[in-house]
């Protein structure tokens, strides 16, 4: 019954261990794939400005000063690529913080499968933390049952020792 009752225990250790270790796995996946996720973002938005400058500025400015001032064309090509890093940073979960998740836990897809994910982990913590409460406190009053059993006959054949 001993090794029974430790094998269980053990399991049920182990167990809770599991879902504490999976609710860090977790919650490390978040926070790397916000890291991650903001440094891409960043990254584009640099990569932007470079093309911004570098590439298109210049092409585009030339042609469209065929058909109109040039400091008009600059405008237009200036807000165009505001518009892009608008876009790029509205789009950024999508973009760049869920293929981080997915690349980093295979099942999951988005924050939110992942959030999900952590509460049932979280639950699945606290289920075993309970069960193994339970079985110490049950092991615990056993124990105490069979203390106050023993005094109970101590006593009493103490008592019949006296009276004779």
């Amino acid at each position: 019954m001993k090794n029974d009752y430790f094998e269980g225990l053990k399991q049920e250790i182990t167990s809770y261990g599991k879902s504490v270790g999976e609710i860090g796995r977790l919650r490390l996946i978040g926070i790397v794939s916000r890291i991650l996720g903001l440094f891409l973002l960043i990254f584009t938005v640099v990569l932007c400005v470079f093309a911004l400058l570098a590439f298109g500025s210049v092409a585009a400015l030339h042609a469209m000063t065929n058909v109109m001032p040039l400091w008009a064309a600059a405008l237009i090509l200036g807000a165009g690529y505001i518009i892009i890093i608008f876009v790029v940073i509205a789009c950024r979960k999508p973009l760049f913080i869920h293929p981080f998740i997915r690349l980093m836990s295979k099942q999951l897809g988005t924050e939110e499968e992942l959030a999900l994910k952590t509460l049932e982990a979280e639950h699945q913590a606290e289920i075993d933390y309970l069960r193994i409460e339970n079985r110490v406190t049950n092991t615990t009053r056993e124990i105490n049952l069979y203390i106050a059993s023993i005094r109970r006959v101590w006593s009493w054949l103490s008592s019949l020792l006296h009276k004779k």
